[in-house]
């Protein structure tokens, strides 16, 4: 509440007087409470329409995403007696770096290309059921073909894509795509042609069987790539890995000094 002094002045300020603010005709408010009109009213009360997506979606519940493990381990290092695998290391580091600039330079032009041709894509083939998938382009050096292939960028979800064409237009071109996979390891071996034969089943049910796609390999169960160091020679170790060799590769990013 506003407290208002009653007393008179003891002495008439001219000054005062002179630098108090012009009258108005309504006490300033804060902007919280200033006035709204009409059209801002009724805008800030219409009930909005509720957003409809263009896209049929399913939920995948609990279903959890893949574990990124980013903890850096400490390996053992190769004796190498006479240096020369650490010669080769280099070179496969050198080389390693001038193909990966080589390669963003390369994505890179081709991107520009496609850039340049696209706008000439569209424009030969409007109004075209068939269509050619690719565009020509001479140089000195020979002829590049940019082709258009029918593979799109994915999305994380429908609404820019019904921004521009509108609901009906996405939900008649557009659909969501998801693949499960099943990790038969997790599966108990007494248990799974059991679950396997009631999910064929049920998808067979449901007149889409066609979607299974089943591939069978034979592999080690997941302890044996420790205990093969106790319970194998090193030469059955070395054999074994002509029939059965360890998937390895060679890596250089985040390994450097």
């Amino acid at each position: 509440m506003q407290t208002i002094n009653t007393q008179t002045p003891s002495r008439f300020n001219p000054a005062a007087v002179s630098s108090r603010p012009p009258p108005t005709s309504r006490t300033a408010l804060p902007p919280n409470l200033q006035p709204v009109c009409n059209e801002e009213l009724a805008a800030a009360t219409q009930p909005q329409a509720p957003v409809t997506s263009g896209v049929r979606k399913v939920s995948f519940g609990n279903i959890p995403a893949p574990k990124v493990d980013s903890k850096k381990t400490v390996y053992p290092v190769f004796p190498d007696p006479n240096g020369l695998a650490g010669a080769l290391a280099a070179t496969i580091v050198r080389q390693s770096e001038e193909l990966e600039s080589l390669e963003g330079s390369l994505i890179t032009n081709k991107a520009e290309l496609k850039f340049m041709v696209a706008p000439a894509y569209f424009q030969l083939n409007h109004g075209k059921h068939e269509v050619p998938s690719s565009v020509a382009v001479n140089s000195p050096d020979g002829e590049v073909l940019v082709n258009f292939q029918n593979r799109y960028k994915v999305l994380p979800d429908e609404s820019p894509i019904q921004q521009l064409l509108g609901a009906e237009r996405t939900e008649k071109y557009f659909r969501q795509a998801f693949e499960l996979k099943v990790n038969g390891d997790l599966i108990p071996v007494e248990r799974a042609q059991e679950l396997l034969d009631e999910l064929v089943a049920l998808f067979t049910r449901y007149d889409c069987a066609a979607a299974l796609e089943a591939k069978s390999c034979i592999k080690p169960i997941k302890e044996f790539h420790a205990a093969r160091h106790l319970i194998l020679s090193n030469e059955e170790n070395i054999a074994l890995e002509q029939v059965c060799p360890i998937v390895a590769g060679v890596k250089t990013k985040g390994r450097k000094k």
